[in-house]
């Protein structure tokens, strides 16, 4: 059994990378190797400093242990997910996640969820900017209908709304009022990924994307928009029958 030093250096949305670097935690799984991540993204950290991984999760090894091979990103994203991911795909680097205690951070740990733990919550991703260019983005109208008939087969207390679009953050507030929890997430009226507009610090923008999906995590049921944001949401408590996809149109790796 060797030890791999794993450097993501991909530079790309801060779930995006994180996947990449999950796909390459199963290989070193797989192949019986230890591994230890350095991650670093010029979004993200500012000036490529301290490791984000250590930042946010848990990793047994250390950066000063000796290694026998350093890989520049191990295996890509689409080794290991599938472009129309579901329960039975993603079973696997749900375990890992967990089995490896990866969000064995102080940040998960410190995270707040007696408003949903003491609501029967109907968890939405509505994803916007960019999002586009992996396929036509449904309109909010569409999302209300959906939310509607979800509503009629079951009695959910309050909807946790998670986007990057400020538009429809307003549309929903207007239709839902007090039913709605949302988060102070960074939220734009722009096409452009968050992370390259420059609206905030990164590390501002890294807690609010990983505090929104774990949220998100803990709804008892989900409509979500297909995304490497709603991935690792359902990655952090995977539970069949108690997700959709609301626009299966779109292959997202």
């Amino acid at each position: 059994m060797g030890t791999y030093k794993i450097n993501m250096r991909h530079n790309c949305g801060f779930f995006s990378d994180f996947l990449t670097i999950i796909a390459g935690i199963m290989y070193c799984h797989d192949n019986g190797f230890e591994f230890y991540i350095d991650w670093k993204n010029q979004y993200y950290n500012k000036n490529n400093y301290g490791n984000l991984f250590d930042k946010y999760f848990y990793q047994k090894t250390t950066e000063d242990m000796d290694f026998d091979n350093v890989f520049q990103t191990l295996t890509p994203y689409k080794y290991y997910f599938s472009a129309n991911d579901n329960y039975n795909t993603l079973l696997k680097p749900s375990k890992i996640l967990h089995d490896y205690n990866i969000l064995n951070n102080e940040f998960f740990t410190s995270i707040d969820t007696s408003e949903l733990n003491s609501n029967k919550v109907l968890g939405v991703h509505r994803r916007g900017t960019d999002h586009y260019l992996h396929g036509f983005l449904l309109n909010d109208e569409y999302y209300f209908k959906e939310i509607n008939e979800e509503f009629k087969k079951n009695n959910y207390d309050k909807i946790l709304l998670i986007t990057d679009d400020e538009n429809s953050y307003n549309n929903f507030l207007s239709e839902f009022g007090e039913t709605l929890i949302t988060t102070n997430s960074t939220k734009t009226k722009s096409l452009t990924g968050l992370h390259k507009e420059n609206l905030t610090d990164g590390d501002v923008l890294s807690k609010d994307v990983l505090l929104d999906s774990y949220l998100l995590s803990k709804t008892d049921y989900k409509i979500i928009t297909r995304s490497n944001v709603s991935t690792f949401s359902l990655l952090c408590n995977l539970q069949k029958d108690n997700f959709r996809y609301i626009d299966s149109h779109i292959t997202y790796n």
